[in-house]
């Protein structure tokens, strides 16, 4: 296989795909954009990588149908689909119609993404653009020369040369390190959980490394497909996720991106995490409408069973005012922790990490319930404390010892303890080779390193000839953003790499040879009396048509190209454009 591509896609799951389709749906159609061609590559194909593929049921969406359709609505939203599909979900969820508020089964959201990328195909098809899915395994990337300026996408079939490469490879797996993790009993990834329920015995007793999302999941999947046997979720803190009360949209006093930008951007301001602190304890105080306690809202001190009967009291049938705050930060996260300084982002990721991710990554409440009732009955138990995990073979089970010097057997071991947060401990022959050939370095705080604005991605000094074109997206930039999974955020990045490959395919194109005399023929065709940018009929908005038929000021559509980004006073551009125009 050889093939030649604009631009590659490495990674199938939700980031590729909502990548994929922001590119279909909004790049602008002219001349810049009349050859694109997408590659979008996947070793499964699209299918909503590990998080959505198929899977059980009880693998419950942490977040609503809403915020999924907000995320990859446009043309072809998750609600309009379901209406159309009943088949397709109803399996996993029953009769009846989903809404906004639906907790869904992540394989319904994988269904619903395999079918996006066939509406973005036949879309692009529409547009003038071509979309490949290529289901192969990349496994390097050969950096541009100075010849062809191309990147060489190797895959283990073959290769693809491509213009511009876009990293959204997702969570990676964590590397092997230990010697019990080679044992045929012990599971180092807990998805599909339909493996889980296949080859474990129903009466076996199960140790779940992991109290968080992904041993819910676990946990909920093995009882599901009748497992009667004990099962222990063990971690570090021992901390269940908090539960998910009614959600609303939350409108900051002080926190919105527009202000924050004027403060922080702007005026290259650094923020200390105790500023932070205050301004979001401020903003929870003014979502509840009193003063509020944060010890009331951590309550670490509360066994398993009592912590949740208070968590599922408190969120049924209401809202969480702090939940609403901490989701709602989402909108502006990324400029929090990239304007705060040094030290306190060292404390926040070493001391704070798990704190945040206890209490932002919630779970529904009728997950929370079901948990309820497991540990009730004792059939589940969660301990915090664990030091080391190894085989005994003299009993031929999997031991846990914990800080109190006690133990803990099981006959089954999963790890369900998240992907690996440094790029340098992943199990991926491509992040291996990419280190090797630095192509990407990482970043000091987990991901690849890469521009803050753009999502370029950082290569070593001396590898790329010129300027790189590679990007990356999702969870592969943990470090230079904070907080990387949510849907919202994800869909952000998107729209924002889209915007940016507009400007970046039409200064390419304006670069060619033959562009200097078609521009000469453009202007001269244009009436001299009439400076009003003509867009083509029915075809979208030509950014260097618009620019060639108009006045010099007009050159760039700077709102369309998305050039007015964070670091740019869009008052003060607004203010010099309208001198400009009178």
């Amino acid at each position: 296989m050889e093939r030649h591509y604009t631009i590659a896609i490495i990674g199938g799951g939700a980031t590729g795909v909502c990548l994929a389709n922001k590119i279909v749906e909004a790049l602008p159609v002219g001349l810049s954009t009349a050859t694109v061609s997408l590659a979008l590559i996947d070793a499964r194909g699209c299918i909503g990588g590990a998080a959505y593929a198929p899977d059980v049921a009880s693998n419950l969406m942490n977040t609503t149908c809403g915020a999924v359709d907000r995320a990859f609505g446009g043309e072809f939203g998750i609600l309009d689909w379901a209406r159309d599909n009943p088949a397709k979900w109803q399996p996993y969820v029953g009769e009846g119609q989903l809404d906004t508020t639906t907790y869904l089964p992540r394989p319904v959201v994988g269904s619903y993404l395999s079918d996006l990328v066939q509406h973005a195909t036949h879309k692009a098809a529409e547009r003038g653009m071509r979309l490949e899915v290529i289901t192969d395994e990349v496994v390097d990337i050969t950096p541009p020369d100075a010849a062809d300026g191309n990147y060489v996408v190797r895959t283990k079939s073959g290769k693809v040369e491509v213009r511009y490469v876009y990293l959204a490879l997702g969570h990676l797996d964590r590397a092997k390190t230990e010697a019990y993790q080679d044992h045929d009993r012990y599971y180092h990834q807990p998805y599909p959980i339909t493996r889980l329920t296949r080859e474990i015995p129903k009466e076996s007793s199960v140790g779940v490394i992991g109290t968080r999302l992904s041993a819910i999941d676990v946990v909920l999947g093995l009882v599901g497909q009748g497992h009667t046997g004990k099962i222990h979720c063990v971690s570090r803190g021992g901390r269940l996720p908090a539960v998910r009360g009614d959600q609303g949209r939350y409108e900051f006093m002080h926190l919105e991106r527009d202000e924050l930008v004027k403060k922080l951007v702007h005026a290259k301001a650094k923020l200390r995490l105790v500023d932070v602190a205050a301004m979001l304890g401020t903003e929870i105080e003014h979502a509840a409408g009193r003063p509020v306690d944060l010890g009331a809202i951590m309550s670490e001190d509360l066994p398993p069973v009592e912590y949740y009967e208070r968590e599922i009291a408190l969120a049924k049938g209401k809202a969480r005012p702090w939940q609403t705050v901490l989701y709602a930060t989402n909108r502006n996260i990324d400029l929090l922790w990239h304007h705060l300084e040094e030290e306190d982002k060292q404390i926040l990721a070493s001391q704070w990490l798990n704190d945040w991710l206890t209490y932002r990554a919630s779970i529904p409440r009728e997950n929370a319930e079901r948990i309820l009732a497991l540990l009730r009955s004792g059939q589940l138990t969660v301990r915090g404390g664990v030091t080391r995990f190894w085989f005994d073979a003299a009993t031929g089970n999997f031991r846990a010892s914990f800080d109190d010097g006690s133990r803990l057997d099981c006959q089954h071991l999963v790890a369900a303890t998240g992907s690996a947060s440094r790029i340098e401990d992943a199990d991926s022959p491509l992040m291996r080779n990419l280190l090797s050939n630095g192509l990407v370095v990482p970043h000091r705080f987990g991901g690849v390193d890469c521009v803050f604005e753009t999502g370029q991605v950082v290569s070593r000094p001396g590898v790329v000839a010129g300027e790189p074109r590679m990007f990356a997206l999702g969870p592969l930039t943990s470090g230079v953003y904070f907080f990387t999974t949510a849907l919202e955020i994800v869909e952000r990045q998107a729209v924002q790499r889209t915007r940016d490959l507009a400007f970046l395919l039409g200064d390419e194109w304006l670069e060619l040879p033959e562009t200097d005399a078609w521009v000469d023929a453009k202007q001269s065709e244009a009436p001299a009396t009439d400076s009003t940018p003509t867009m083509p009929p029915d075809r979208g908005p030509d950014l260097l048509a618009h620019a060639v038929r108009g006045e010099q000021a007009q050159l760039i559509d700077f709102e369309q190209l998305r050039l007015l980004n964070d670091q740019i006073d869009r008052d003060a551009f607004e203010a010099a454009d309208a001198t400009g125009s009178n």
